[in-house]
């Protein structure tokens, strides 16, 4: 995993080139023992300003494999966009699934 530095630097590379970072926390927790600790380059991209898209997975971390406990989130610039961006996740996302379980995410949500 890159350190506290080289996240720096790849911010710095994302916000030259105007790339869109996607972060994918499938394991949080797991690197370093730490939740916080691990979400630690997602926070310095937010903390350079940058608008991001990120995916976690709770199945593993909370033993509930087969659960779909997750979420996706997206940092934008305005509340508008915010809207827009929401607008398409549900878009994508509707022939996925109509009514996914939620007693896994209710478990995640508790603890």
């Amino acid at each position: 995993d890159p350190t506290a530095e080289q996240w720096a630097e790849i911010s710095g590379i994302c916000s030259s080139r105007g790339h869109l970072p996607f972060f994918d926390a499938a394991y949080q927790g797991f690197a370093s023992g730490d939740a916080p600790t691990d979400a630690g380059a997602v926070r310095k991209f937010v903390e350079d300003g940058h608008h991001i898209a990120l995916v976690q997975s709770f199945s593993k971390n909370f033993g509930l494999y087969g659960q779909r406990v997750g979420c996706l989130s997206a940092v934008c610039a305005s509340p508008e966009e915010a809207k827009r961006v929401e607008s398409q996740f549900k878009i994508v996302i509707r022939p996925m699934y109509s009514n996914p379980p939620v007693h896994g995410a209710r478990i995640v949500k508790t603890v």
